[in-house]
């Protein structure tokens, strides 16, 4: 997996195990104490792709869209994991209201979907990994980091 050109160009996924594998490449280089905000309209794969992220840092248990709770948490043995879904979130109070900074466990890594909900919801270093259908099929992944550079 070339990261260099996943981080400047993009990169395309015909395959969901394509997804897959840039997960498992991505838990070997991602920093700990790191929030990944997951960008991509509905269906791109943000949940996809945090599972498969969850489960290459050694999550065991099965990691689903916490849509409707808003905050999973997850323990592994590299990191402790919370996945947020913002979609539901009304207001920056609301994304506040969550406590997240209190479920940050250092070593722990924050994906938060939909972040542009809730964009006080990144703490510590923070990534964006944006997920694209492009016409030709598959998914298309682009990552920046660390934000603003």
């Amino acid at each position: 997996m070339d990261f260099d050109k996943l981080y400047s160009s993009g990169l395309h996924c015909p395959d969901p195990s394509d997804m897959t594998d840039v997960a498992r490449q991505l838990a070997a280089i991602i920093p700990e104490n790191l929030t990944l905000l997951l960008d991509g309209f509905m269906g791109a794969g943000k949940t996809f792709f945090a599972s498969a992220l969850a489960h290459a840092l050694g999550v065991k248990e099965q990691v689903s869209s916490p849509t409707y709770d808003i905050v999973n948490v997850y323990a592994s043995p590299r990191r402790n994991l919370v996945h947020v879904d913002a979609y539901r979130l009304e207001s920056s109070q609301a994304a506040e209201n969550l406590g997240i900074d209190e479920m940050l466990i250092p070593p722990w890594i924050l994906l938060v979907e939909w972040p542009q909900k809730a964009p006080e919801l990144a703490f510590g270093e923070t990534w964006r990994l944006t997920i694209e259908t492009p016409p030709c099929g598959g998914r298309s992944l682009r990552l920046v980091k660390p934000l603003g550079a």
